[in-house]
């Protein structure tokens, strides 16, 4: 008899924890909020999926820049040497962009809450036709 109470606590936690594990939330993929700054200096390096960013007072940052069919879809462009402001959660030397302006252009990758305007508030954005799972345009491996 106690074992399988053992047995059915065991399945019991199993499957718990796979549920668990599946959940996505009510709003999808968000970035941290807690640490976002807005950054001045210029772009040293474009090159995806990161480019370099080298802030005013020296540092410097990889900007971390999501989807390709996002900037395409957008007509994005990040030009090298150049200055930018660039407001983003910023982790150690990394950058999760959420506006950059350059050249009195602004581009978008983030609502006030830290969604990434790409996934929609829908998970990672896979689902909207643009890549594995999509509709089948697959432009984000391009």
């Amino acid at each position: 008899m106690n074992s399988i109470k053992a047995i059915t606590l065991i399945m019991l936690v199993f499957s718990l924890s796979f549920i668990y594990a599946q959940r996505s939330g009510d709003k999808g993929e968000r970035w941290d909020t807690d640490n976002v700054l807005t950054l001045t200096g210029t772009i040293t390096d474009v090159n995806r999926p990161l480019s370099t960013f080298s802030a005013d007072d020296g540092t410097v940052y990889q900007i971390h820049m999501g989807p390709f069919w996002y900037w395409e879809d957008n007509k994005y462009e990040l030009k090298k040497d150049t200055k930018a402001v660039i407001k983003a959660e910023v982790k150690g030397n990394d950058i999760y962009p959420w506006e950059i302006e350059q050249d009195g252009n602004k581009m978008y990758f983030a609502d006030e809450n830290g969604v990434p305007k790409w996934s929609n508030g829908n998970g990672k954005g896979w689902k909207n036709g643009k890549g594995f799972n999509g509709n089948g345009k697959g432009k984000c491996w391009k």
